[in-house]
């Protein structure tokens, strides 16, 4: 998939919004480094789907996505210990690891400085972080790039994803799953879903099959009360319900809520 010149313009005028982000980045890393550390990291997992169901050439979705990754680097990378995993989902999604990156950004000891050093200290932090932001954005986008031409792309395993959410929710810490998809799970075994061939016909029938399959997970999946699921459709709003169906997405509104996270939405 080609990054078209949207994705450059983007990421060029994060270095001219560094001057909004400083102001919050202040109130939220004011004193000394220790603050920083001491507070909770955030997680991110990002899930991009990289079967065949997914246009990622379209211009839409392409720019949808875009802006959707650039936005949550710059809302969740804030400093030392922030960390945003991204992972491809496919048949084989569980070993879909693509890139794990760690903010190293600290705020240097401004105690004892004059005002004019705590200054200089905080204009030298935004800029460090912001540019460990832009790179962080130029590797993801890369991995949106790249398409999959293995046979991995005829399936979708997206309940496998759930492995790699309880572990980094295991440890206590917020979490914030995307998932860049259309949310079309295509698993022929007989205890999965296959929604290419059998999608649920109503909302009645989504939810009754989320319950049903989320009820089998619980006792695996105990941890996720501090998961904020986010859904990122490659949909336009005028696409048909023929190709956007709305049960498949009730249906994992309902199996997330089953399963305890804080939240499930749909990015419009």
């Amino acid at each position: 998939m080609k990054i078209y010149w949207l994705t450059f313009a983007l990421l060029g005028l994060l270095m001219a919004c560094g001057g909004d982000n400083s102001e919050q980045n202040t109130q939220q890393e004011t004193g000394a480094s220790e603050t920083t550390s001491s507070s909770k990291s955030k997680n991110t997992l990002v899930f991009l789907d990289k079967s065949l169901s997914v246009n990622e050439d379209a211009a839409y979705v392409e720019k949808k996505y875009t802006k959707v990754l650039t936005d949550l680097v710059q809302k969740d990378i804030n400093g030392i210990g922030d960390k945003i995993e991204v992972w491809l989902m496919h048949e084989n999604t569980a070993k879909g690891k693509a890139l794990e990156l760690t903010s190293r950004t600290v705020l240097e000891t401004t105690e004892g400085m004059s005002q004019t050093d705590v200054e200089a200290a905080q204009t030298n932090y935004d800029f460090s972080l912001q540019k460990e932001r832009l790179n962080f954005t130029k590797q993801i986008l890369s991995q949106l790039a790249t398409p999959n031409e293995s046979r991995s792309n005829k399936q979708t395993d997206i309940q496998a994803s759930l492995q790699a959410i309880g572990t980094v929710a295991s440890k206590g810490e917020p979490v914030e799953v995307y998932y860049f998809s259309d949310m079309v799970e295509s698993m022929p075994q007989k205890s999965r879903r296959d929604f290419h061939h059998t999608p649920p016909k109503t909302t009645a029938q989504a939810d009754e099959w989320a319950k049903a399959d989320a009820l089998g997970l619980k006792s695996q999946y105990p941890n996720l009360t501090g998961v904020a699921v986010h859904m990122v459709l490659p949909f336009e709003p005028t696409t048909s319900s023929k190709i956007n169906n709305p049960n498949i997405t009730q249906y994992w509104k309902t199996f997330f809520t089953e399963l305890g996270v804080k939240s499930v939405t749909e990015e419009i």
